[in-house]
């Protein structure tokens, strides 16, 4: 953006609190001048008090003068009448220090964020850049490339960044002529760290070589986003295609250019997972999905979640690991826990279950020994073993069944996405 003054960024900055449609706001400050500018400008934006502020530091600990910016920010939201959250950061010893300040720093922001809080962010156009190339470094996808949004979402928080259009040279220029008082953090300045490697040596030689590099780099990050969310839009229109009961089906996607397996893997495991995959990731879980192997190839993930490809599906399946082993008598007159699962008079009314067993108490809760047999539509009984298998269940849920027994009679097959009612309670 060309240069512009006081009066215009206030406008933008407005514009930005407007579009969140929210009136209670968390700015977060570093000490810097991006976010102290943000910060008075909001003030001077909320002189009617239409807005409540807050403001927020997390200090990292991480330079020789984080102190005085902990002091600094202390100082300016007194002078500002701000109400300021402190946060500390200990300090760290680890390989990926940047990313790993990153997520304590959000995770301290997210803590203290309220639910109908949008929190403030001063990142402007030239962090964009340096993110852009940081991501591009690190093999991002187009996703991952289309960088930072003015308006987003995190964690179901709304997340918002007025300056995100402005450059770093206005900024600076724009809080000279209010005077604004800021504090520089030494450790912008340590180029064992990517983002001030990129930031002091590679982007200096582009922008000499291309003078214009910000605007077409801005141009190009929106055309990421643009693909991006016209990728996202296809995937969720095809969604109900490919997924049932979050079961993936292999045939329907090798049924689609090749070149859609990573992309709807990808979308397909965040909308499940929360999050983003890495590349090798996805990679390995095409792998699966393209093996000769019949013996339900699986690859585990985080958080004892594993993807496992069984008759031409790929499941997500999160394992448990509160196996019931003994039997349990139930008088069907209270809730009961069984293993994994909780059983509730409320619940089996639902499912139309309560007033068949009921009928039937006391039962026994069992879980799955092997030799059982349950009698089914035909009136003829049939080895359990042999329903799941006709009816496609997979292996590693078979045994997480629980059994409802009355008189050794097998009453209720009852699974996580299955179950099998004797024609005894029919």
């Amino acid at each position: 953006m060309d240069s512009l003054n006081h009066n215009h960024l206030r406008e933008i900055v407005l514009n930005s609190l407007l579009q969140s449609k929210k009136n209670k706001f968390l700015v977060a400050i570093s000490g810097g001048i991006d976010s102290i500018l943000l910060l008075n400008i909001i003030n001077e934006i909320n002189k009617n008090n239409k807005f409540e502020i807050r403001a927020i530091h997390i200090n990292h600990n991480l330079s020789k003068n984080s102190d005085d910016m902990n002091q600094h920010c202390i100082e300016v939201c007194d002078k500002l009448n701000i109400n300021l959250i402190v946060k500390k950061i200990d300090r760290l010893e680890c390989s990926n220090l940047e990313e790993e300040l990153r997520n304590k720093r959000y995770k301290l922001i997210f803590e203290s964020l309220l639910d109908d809080e949008v929190l403030l962010l001063g990142h402007h156009n030239n962090d964009q850049i340096e993110t852009f190339l940081y991501r591009l470094f690190r093999g991002s996808s187009p996703q991952g490339l289309s960088c930072m949004k003015s308006i987003s979402r995190r964690e179901n928080k709304i997340l918002c960044r007025p300056f995100l259009t402005i450059s770093k040279e206005n900024i600076i220029k724009i809080g000279k002529d209010l005077d604004i008082k800021y504090i520089n953090d030494y450790s912008n300045n340590d180029l064992s760290l990517d983002r001030n490697y990129i930031r002091h040596e590679i982007i200096p030689k582009i922008k000499n070589r291309w003078k214009s590099i910000n605007n077409v780099m801005s141009h190009n990050i929106q055309l990421q986003s643009d693909y991006s969310k016209l990728a996202h839009d296809y995937c969720n229109f095809i969604y109900k295609y490919f997924v049932t009961d979050n079961k993936l089906d292999i045939k329907k996607i090798k049924s689609h250019p090749v070149y859609l397996e990573s992309i709807f893997l990808k979308y397909w495991l965040k909308n499940y997972l929360g999050y983003d995959l890495s590349r090798n990731e996805i990679n390995q879980i095409k792998s699966i999905m393209n093996s000769n192997n019949n013996d339900y190839p699986e690859y585990r993930l985080r958080n004892n979640v594993s993807i496992i490809r069984y008759n031409d599906l790929l499941y997500i399946h999160k394992f448990k690991s509160n196996k019931q082993k003994d039997k349990l008598l139930w008088d069907m007159k209270h809730d009961i826990d069984f293993g994994d699962f909780n059983f509730s008079l409320d619940k089996l009314k639902e499912k139309g279950l309560y007033t068949l067993l009921s009928s039937k108490a006391p039962v026994v809760l069992s879980p799955v020994e092997g030799k059982e047999k349950i009698m089914l539509n035909n009136n003829h009984y049939q080895d359990l073993k042999k329903v799941f298998q006709s009816n496609s269940v997979p292996i590693w849920e078979r045994d997480r069944f629980v059994l409802f027994f009355s008189n050794n009679e097998l009453l209720l097959a009852y699974g996580e996405n299955h179950m099998f009612i004797s024609s005894e309670l029919r």
